[in-house]
């Protein structure tokens, strides 16, 4: 099976992008995002609750609610987005925090996956939101749309 990252987490940062696209002080509802970028709600509110420790997103309850960033986009790391969404980025289960692998001394490929982890989890830690939206070069269209140029 390819490694591959989960449709939650790819979801995400495109729940991310959109919040991060809005004008400053406005919200938007899940409901809204649920339709234009095709994700059902209740996933989308899983998104939300494996977000909401790391303390990015400010919730408004009610008539005229939704979510905004708490952050600027230059503060939210790529890494710990991916950690909330996905719990383990390891591309082996034997680098997984808290395991321990018995082959471990006598592994002829721990070395490999070892400098694979870290440079995935240096790409992810050196990325900021902000980062994303500037190499896509991100904008909003006509219905708040996310397009990518």
């Amino acid at each position: 099976m390819p490694m591959r990252f989960s449709t939650r987490t790819r979801y995400g940062l495109r729940f991310l992008l959109r919040l991060a696209a809005q004008p400053q002080g406005s919200l938007l509802q899940l409901g809204q995002v649920a339709r234009e970028e095709n994700i059902s709600s209740g996933y989308l509110e899983q998104i939300v609750r494996a977000l909401r420790p790391m303390g990015i997103l400010r919730a408004v309850r009610g008539s005229g609610g939704g979510y905004s960033l708490a952050k600027s986009p230059a503060d939210i790391n790529i890494e710990e987005v991916f950690q909330h969404l996905e719990g383990e980025i390891s591309p082996v289960r034997c680098l997984s925090k808290g395991r321990h692998c018995q082959r471990e001394a006598h592994c002829s490929t721990r070395g490999f996956w070892t400098e694979l982890d870290a440079h995935i989890r240096s790409f992810l830690q050196r990325r900021t939101l902000q980062e994303i939206i500037d190499s896509e070069k991100c904008s909003v269209t006509g219905g708040n749309h996310v397009e990518l140029h």
